[in-house]
């Protein structure tokens, strides 16, 4: 009788114990999935967040107006625009890819990323495509995968009247004829005159403006130094 007592009391420890141990393992478990989750997201924003990320992805935003691959390649190939490019579409490629594997949540990320995500989309989605049938078949084969199917609930000025698009930059842009320009040359104080021709259209004609310096679209940003400090500057392209 006692044995049997002892056998019983034996067996329900050890079943307290298994159990215990199960929900240690499960909470050690799921504290380890939280801690690689925040590690992971924070790495993610870090990145989203710098200046360097930024400014390519305002780039691509705000200043590229290639819509093919062709045109893209011929204006930008092994410069900012370029680095731009997969320095961006990379970023989210990877994103779609966490969350693809389960390790992110899109729908919590997406919060912060979403807006941009899709704005970039739409953006670079021609280029892509035309891309992968030329040079990479697989390029940012998973950035799909982070966009929702819901792209109003991210950037609702969609799908609304609004005078301004999503992610527009308006920017006042004073013009000035060529008689004014004319007479501004002849006077003491004339501007400083920038001829941003793509090289093509520069190697087919080389006449310049008085004094006028030459800087392809594509190096404006790196070359941007060279230009005077003067109150105004004329900007021209054909």
């Amino acid at each position: 009788m006692i044995w049997n007592i002892l056998t019983s009391v034996a067996t329900l420890i050890s079943t307290i114990a298994y159990i215990i141990t199960v929900l240690f393992i499960r909470a050690q478990l799921k504290a380890t999935e939280k801690d690689r989750y925040i590690t992971v997201t924070s790495d993610l924003y870090a990145i989203w967040q710098s200046k360097e990320f930024m400014e390519a992805q305002f780039w691509l935003l705000h200043k590229m107006k290639e819509e093919t691959w062709e045109d893209f390649v011929q204006a930008h190939r092994a410069d900012v625009g370029e680095m731009a490019f997969h320095r961006v579409g990379s970023f989210y490629d990877r994103v779609g890819t966490l969350t693809r594997l389960g390790l992110i949540n899109d729908k919590e990320i997406l919060v912060t990323v979403g807006g941009h995500a899709i704005a970039i989309w739409q953006k670079i989605e021609p280029l892509v495509r035309e891309a992968r049938k030329i040079e990479n078949s697989s390029l940012f084969e998973n950035f799909e995968r982070l966009l929702p199917s819901c792209y109003e609930c991210y950037v609702p000025s969609l799908s609304g009247q609004t005078n301004v698009r999503p992610f527009e930059v308006r920017e006042q842009v004073a013009k000035i004829t060529p008689t004014e320009l004319n007479k501004r040359l002849r006077s003491r104080e004339h501007p400083t005159i920038l001829d941003v021709r793509q090289p093509s259209s520069f190697a087919a004609d080389r006449r310049t403006l008085p004094e006028a310096i030459v800087i392809p679209p594509a190096e404006i940003e790196t070359r941007f130094g060279e230009l005077p400090h003067d109150p105004e500057v004329v900007v021209y392209c054909t």
